[in-house]
Parts: structure tokens; sequence; C-alpha cells
């Protein structure tokens, strides 16, 4: 459990306004900054039992604070009806996931970090009863 401690326990940041602003620039919008960008995606997110509250920071960081409530009542039903209660049921039944796996020239950080993200994806599909290849 990293990511910063999961972001000092799921503060979850998304920092996409600030590419999305690059590709709007120049472009008559309302938008005249990645902070303006952020404000308008913190007032569009739709109200969430997931979502305990949430801010905007620094250049257009929208912060996102994950409910420690909700959080609490799922793993309290999953410890008393077990894991399996929190596979979820996806419209889907065999996919593909492409990651990075042992290669035939020196590895490095990058080779890794797709490989941990890949294998955890192939992992949790498995979970929810998805076929992957």
């Amino acid at each position: 459990m990293s990511w910063c401690l999961l972001r000092k326990i799921w503060g979850l940041p998304v920092e996409q306004s600030m590419g999305l602003f690059g590709k709007i620039k120049g472009y008559n919008t309302e938008f005249k900054n990645p902070n303006s960008l952020g404000q308008a995606v913190a007032r569009n997110l739709p109200p969430s039992e997931m979502i305990e509250s949430h801010s905007v920071a620094g250049p257009g960081f929208v912060n996102v604070v994950l409910s420690k409530t909700l959080l609490a009542k799922r793993i309290q039903k999953m410890l008393i009806d077990g894991i399996q209660t929190w596979a979820p049921e996806l419209p889907i039944k065999r996919v593909v996931v492409d990651f990075s796996s042992p290669i035939a020239k020196e590895m490095h950080a990058g080779h890794l970090r797709s490989t941990i993200i890949g294998d955890t994806l192939a992992h949790m599909l498995e979970f929810s009863n998805v076929e992957v290849l």
C-alpha cells in the first residue's frame, strides 16, 4: 500500500486538468488556466457515497477524498460475508491485458512498473471471474 500511503489515506489527486488544458489552450473556452479547468471538474463531480470531499489545489489538481465510512462498511461486510463479496459482476467475460513481461534486454524501473500494474489488473479481473488472456 504505497502511492504516498494512498495519498495520505484515500486522498486521491486527479491531475488531468493540466494536460487537458494544454490541449484546449488557444481555443475560445471559458478556461483561462489549468486551475479554472480543475474548478470546473470539481464542480461537475457527480454526487457519490464514495466521495467524502474534494478540493482544487495549486495549478488545477482536483483532490478527491474517499469516504472512510464507506470503506469501513465495505471492509466489515467483506470480513463477515467473505472476500468473494468484493468481486464486482462485470459485463465482460474475456479480456486481453497487455503488459511487459521479462524481456531480452536490460530491465529498468519502467519495465517493473508496467509489469506490476498489468499483473495487478489481470489478478483483479480474474478475481471478478473474467478470463484474462
